[in-house]
């Protein structure tokens, strides 16, 4: 999938799907848990969450997608997608690099997520995100997504959201 040239600065983009064991994807998510230990009071451990199996990640029981700068390839962005016990699909590790943010960027990679989730056969996506980090969780809520029952216990986790797809 590739974006249109958008009329700021943004250069065109395209999200590659299927990268969970790539990796160009385990350095966008070590600088994900990077920014996460930064920016949570206490820091962050991703041992004390839960560690999710590669295969759920996977098609075709999930993906894992990065968002690239068409011209260079340039990791930007990430994040996946799987199928929980419900039936829901749960969008994770959902991230944009710090100099990609406020350009449309965020919208497109939630989009792209959800049009994968459907593609699961999902008609439900979930997420759990750390009440500091406002600026996804205003995303998020602008998008449709709303309050929701817990669905996994994790220390850093203190909002859930929902949306019907």
């Amino acid at each position: 999938m590739t974006s249109p040239q958008q009329a700021t600065s943004t250069p065109p983009v395209r999200i590659l799907e299927g990268q969970a064991a790539s990796e160009r994807a385990t350095r966008a998510l070590n600088a994900y848990f990077a920014e996460l230990d930064e920016r949570l009071p206490g820091g962050f451990d991703p041992a004390l969450t839960e560690q999710v199996d590669p295969d759920d990640v996977t098609p075709p029981r999930g993906d894992f997608l990065l968002l690239t700068e068409l011209a260079t390839g340039r990791v930007l962005g990430c994040g996946g997608v799987r199928r929980l016990e419900s039936g829901d699909i749960e969008l994770r590790r959902m991230w944009l690099a710090p100099d990609a943010r406020g350009k449309g960027l965020g919208r497109f990679l939630l989009r792209a997520l959800e049009n994968r989730a459907r593609s699961l056969g999902g008609r439900r996506a979930v997420l759990s995100v750390s009440e500091e980090l406002t600026e996804a969780i205003a995303l998020y809520k602008a998008a449709g997504y709303t309050p929701t029952d817990p669905f996994e216990e994790n220390p850093y986790v203190q909002t859930f959201l929902g949306k019907d797809l």
